[in-house]
């Protein structure tokens, strides 16, 4: 056996066929010269041909077969403990041992009271432990193609997270995934909690409910302000504040069809004697305006929006979602439609963060995030709306701000190339499951410290529930099968050809009145 090359990031072994001969890809090996031990992961295997190597002066009963072992450094040992830190390094003559199991349980010194289990390791059979403090008080992020169980690991952290007396979670959950988890609230937007429109505030309502571009529609958006105002004197404009949204639409009825005294009469004629009036400024250039106020009552798939509400109700809305009741508050947005569920989570994620914000720091009550699908509403586009990106920019000034306030995120995508780049930055911690695409691996790689952005490469062959923990949060950066959760998230594949090989009934007519409902 021979050290051939040592890199910061990396070294390559050059062995006979005998030794190592069981040696796999994702083993761990110990590299010590006596005084540094770095303890290294294989990623590579090469067996040299034997015939290319035969010269003039060999014999063929002296020749061995021969490996070449490559391998990333993804720490070191101080005494019998896995540490990620790499003081030094070793000299070319070194002793490489292959890390056994009980070596292995050794170098993961655990204070389980710290800790949630997340699962085994598979190349180990020793439980694989991650720290509550290091996950959760800096920003994570969830990745894996659809299928590989991403949901499934979310659900064992959120019920391992639940155990805790104090744990304050908030999940966005926009497909109904997490919506029968007993240890969860279930808060229904559009069903059992509506969303009355004040509650979005002036530019929302303007941006993302009536879909007027300010920019272009500069009398319409000085008419509305105008009668918001109106009718809403303490209004703002990014604050929920209550208004009667009836009265809105009189008031820009009223400018629609205003005329204006000029100061005079008419002097002759047969309005002889009456006030000579003008249009007013307003007069007929809000007509299509006030057909959409009008049009968002009138369609069924809006009606939450429209229940009456009165101020008051925002309290207990709020209490519903950071109150101390159940440790994990589901928004449930499944019944919500697309264009309405997206500007609905950045006006709750706004209230959280600036709510947080006015907590005593001595006294604070922290608070997680959990993205589902955060590609959908944190997207990383630069041609976002100005609506959009308002909403982007609430979740990036949480990444870059909210650990100061107690707030952190936990987006899960299947699509983390697509996520916005200034938040994945941010993240601490990184739970990958099975990716195949190479611009969501390059993507992660590029998050990565040297080393450790290697061993993505791996996840591709993974199986669904086998992750990869990189962070802060875990002693070693290897792979884990996760422990099913004993409530689990309505997500599971179906098994479409054992289901078409039974004979099995539809009520077509009942969910056709479903439907319809």
């Amino acid at each position: 056996m021979k050290l051939v090359k040592i890199l910061s990031d990396s070294i390559q072994i050059r062995t006979n066929q005998a030794e190592f001969k069981d040696i796999r890809i994702n083993d761990l090996l110990s590299v010590s010269d006596g005084k540094v031990n770095l303890v290294a992961m294989v990623t590579g295997l090469t067996d040299t041909n034997t015939e290319e190597r035969i010269g003039e002066e060999d014999f063929l009963n002296e020749i061995t077969g021969i490996k070449t072992i490559e391998c990333s450094i993804i720490g070191s040992l101080k005494g019998r403990r896995f540490v990620k830190a790499i003081d030094e390094y070793p000299t070319t003559s070194v002793e490489i041992e292959k890390i056994e199991e009980h070596e292995f349980s050794d170098m993961l010194a655990t204070h389980i009271s710290e800790c949630f289990l997340i699962g085994k390791y598979a190349a180990y059979d020793c439980l694989a432990w991650v720290n509550g403090n290091k996950f959760f008080q800096r920003h994570a992020c969830i990745v894996g193609n659809t299928g590989s169980g991403k949901s499934e690991t979310v659900a064992k952290i959120l019920e391992e997270a639940a155990r805790l007396p104090g744990t304050n979670i908030v999940v966005f959950d926009i497909h109904g995934e997490y919506s029968e988890l007993s240890y969860a609230s279930q808060i229904k937007i559009g069903g059992n909690v509506p969303f009355p429109i004040w509650m979005f505030g002036f530019n929302d309502i303007v941006t993302n409910i009536l879909r007027i571009r300010e920019e272009s529609a500069t009398t319409v958006m000085t008419a509305l302000r105008r009668c918001y105002y109106t009718v809403c004197p303490d209004g703002r404009e990014n604050k929920p504040v209550y208004f009667d949204y009836q009265q809105l639409i009189e008031e820009m009825e009223r400018l629609d069809t205003e005329e204006v005294w000029t100061g005079e009469l008419y002097k002759s004629g047969v309005k002889a004697g009456s006030p000579k009036n003008v249009k007013g400024d307003y007069y007929g250039k809000l007509t299509s305006t006030i057909n959409i106020l009008k049009d968002r009552i009138m369609d069924s798939r809006y009606g939450f929006l429209f229940e009456e509400r009165e101020q008051n109700y925002l309290y207990s809305v709020i209490e519903k979602i950071m109150g101390n009741k159940k440790p994990v508050k589901n928004i449930d947005l499944s019944d919500v439609p697309h264009d309405v569920a997206l500007p609905i989570i950045g006006v709750i994620t706004r209230m959280i963060f600036d709510i947080q914000r006015l907590q005593n720091m001595d006294n604070i009550r922290p608070v997680t995030m959990v993205c589902d699908e955060a590609h959908v509403y944190i997207p990383d586009n630069f041609q976002l709306s100005a609506s959009q990106r308002r909403m982007v920019e609430i979740f990036e000034d949480i990444a870059k701000e909210g650990r100061k306030f107690g707030i952190t995120l936990v987006p899960a995508t299947q699509r983390p190339s697509e996520l916005n780049k200034t938040i994945v930055a941010q993240c601490a911690n990184f739970i990958v499951s099975k990716l195949n695409n190479e611009n969501d691996k390059s993507m992660i790689k590029g998050m990565l410290p040297d080393g450790d952005d290697k061993i993505i490469d791996s996840v591709t062959m993974f199986n669904p529930g086998e992750v990869l923990i990189i962070g802060d949060a875990v002693p070693i950066p290897l792979k884990i099968k996760v422990e099913l959760a004993q409530e689990r998230p309505l997500s599971r594949t179906i098994d479409f050809w054992d289901i078409w090989n039974q004979e099995t009934d539809c009520d077509i007519a009942g969910l056709v009145d479903k439907y319809l409902t």
